[in-house]
């Protein structure tokens, strides 16, 4: 990823930090506070070094100078300046993410204890005009106020480096602020886990419920017990971004349910929980059911576990499943949780679909319930009415699409990631068409789960993306909508499309769906294949596809 670092302090350290990782450019103005100058200034080497994140970490101090002596109505003014230059900029780079931080500042005079501190209502002031900002869809807060209150002034600001070499921060601040582009970076990228696998006894409460009964169990509004429970709140509020809950526990099945059914403080329900595998089993093997059963990768589990040999076995077991140490101290499981979400889960925003992942997976499990007990599959998808809504791309589907070029594996035929950026230039473009479909059955609404990328050339397309989340896969969607795409193609006077087959670990389910389609192998180079049709013969191709549930174009 290629990043801009600005600042109106030195944060030279923190940029050779940054450019120390190998997958990153990154650009930082040489010269003392020319943040505003670089931005201001199309000419620019920032605008010539084309970045696709902006990160712009202010000093509050730096940004207004001597506020004890300055009118709040002047330091508003500032602000108001400030503001206007931003969104300008902001808007004539909808390609760019700008995270921009709020601000801090320490008391600058001694003053009597009964005088109001002018310093706070200077940093609500900006940080109020931050929250303007954030309307736009290409900036986001940077939170380093959330920083200075963690660690604490005294060890967020170095004096020492300060006078010695004009550094503001300290080598402790510099590390986390560094984490925390760092997680912003995997967010823009849409590299996130999807599920929480969770033990219950001594995870989600206090206590062996099957030993010591529901009501001797630590789980309460106050003292021991309230550490699980907020563990639980943090957990609901992941659950509510779209990250799926499951379990894991070796239990007795009713012991453990009595819980969520009938205890005063459980924060999470059973509906909140994906799936649930209750048993005496290997935990290994339930987590690869459950891996099996959502059909998800072992790579976007998170299992968490008190017990430090059962996390040993998962660990030996099936490496790719990320399994974090649980705090020696559950006075910590708060903070534990939170680390776990920046870690693993962060997003930028949220999109339709994550607010309802939960039940769509439900759903989804409901489906795989008829299916096996359907007379036969083409029985099976006639009964699910399916209605596929397929339309060209537009500005509010940009960030689902983004999402899902970075998640989507089984059914992917190129795995080829893109960034909100990169969609929007495909959008704008007059050689790229972008298409995106959502999917209803009877069960309900599975969102947006399809997109295909076609580059067109005179006469020729290519097709560049072919994907589909996979809790739609298997039911031949995916027919209904590269005939769509066909069809539009041939009105605008393409004659034969390209498209092509390249082999990851993971999209072994579709190496053989372009023969199934009807294009013609072309050539073979490795384990990639590559093929074309000729639009002439799509009649002939279109009677031998399948085709379940109506189309609707949008």
């Amino acid at each position: 990823m290629k990043i801009s670092l600005l600042s109106n302090v030195n944060v030279e350290t923190i940029a050779k930090k940054l450019q120390d990782n190998e997958e990153d450019q990154i650009y930082h103005p040489s010269g003392y506070g020319l943040w505003l100058q670089e931005l201001l200034n199309m000419d620019s080497k920032l605008y010539g070094f084309s970045p696709e994140s902006i990160f712009i970490i202010l000093d509050g101090e730096e940004l207004i100078k001597d506020v004890p002596n300055l009118e709040l109505k002047d330091i508003e003014a500032k602000f108001e300046e400030y503001y206007n230059y931003l969104h300008n900029i902001a808007v004539k780079n909808k390609d760019k993410f700008f995270i921009i931080s709020n601000i801090d500042l320490p008391e600058v005079r001694l003053q009597p204890l009964k005088e109001a501190r002018k310093e706070k209502k200077v940093e609500y002031l900006w940080y109020e005009k931050l929250i303007e900002l954030n309307q736009l869809e290409n900036i986001y807060i940077f939170d380093l106020k959330k920083i200075i209150e963690e660690i604490g002034r005294i060890n967020f600001y170095s004096s020492k480096l300060w006078y010695l070499g004009g550094i503001k921060f300290s080598v402790k601040a510099e590390n986390y602020i560094i984490q925390e582009i760092n997680r912003f970076k995997k967010a823009i990228k849409g590299k996130k886990k999807k599920c929480i696998v969770l033990d219950l006894d001594n995870t989600l409460w206090g206590g062996v419920v099957g030993e010591e009964g529901i009501e001797n169990i630590e789980l309460s509004e106050s003292k021991e017990g309230a550490r699980y429970k907020d563990f639980q709140k943090k957990l609901k509020d992941m659950k509510e971004m779209g990250i799926l809950l499951a379990i894991v526990s070796k239990n007795n099945e009713e012991d453990a349910l009595e819980v969520f059914r009938k205890h005063p403080h459980m924060v999470l329900k059973e509906d909140d929980f994906v799936i649930k595998k209750i048993n005496w089993n290997l935990k290994a093997e339930n987590l690869k059911e459950i891996s099996e059963d959502l059909n998800i990768g072992l790579d976007s589990l998170v299992f968490i576990d008190d017990n430090p040999i059962e996390r040993e076995s998962v660990k030996q077991a099936l490496p790719e499943i990320i399994v974090p140490d649980f705090p020696g101290d559950t006075s910590n499981l708060k903070k534990f949780a939170e680390t776990l979400y920046y870690d693993y889960f962060t997003v930028l925003k949220l999109t339709k679909e994550d607010k309802e992942k939960t039940m769509m997976y439900k759903q989804n499990a409901e489906r795989s319930k008829t299916k096996k007990t359907s007379a036969s599959f083409e029985e099976f998808l006639k009964n699910l009415e399916i209605k596929i809504y397929i339309w060209k791309a537009q500005e509010e589907d940009i960030a689902r699409i983004a999402q899902l070029t970075q998640k989507t594996n089984q059914f992917n035929l190129t795995t080829k990631r893109y960034t909100e950026k990169d969609i929007r230039n495909f959008i704008e473009s007059n050689n790229y068409e972008v298409y995106v479909a959502s999917v209803k059955d009877k069960f309900g609404d599975n969102g947006k789960v399809s997109v295909l990328i076609v580059k067109k050339e005179g006469e020729t397309a290519e097709i560049d993306t072919f994907l589909m989340s996979c809790r739609v896969m298997g039911n031949f969607i995916e027919d209904q909508i590269i005939t769509f795409v066909e069809e539009s193609l041939l009105k605008d006077q393409v004659r034969k499309i390209n498209a092509s087959y390249i082999k990851t670990k993971k999209n072994e389910p579709v190496k053989d769906l372009f023969e199934r389609l009807g294009y013609n192998l072309i050539k073979n180079e490795g384990q990639n294949k590559y093929y074309q049709l000729d639009l002439s013969n799509l009649e002939k191709v279109k009677s031998k596809r399948k085709y379940f549930g109506e189309l609707i174009s949008q």
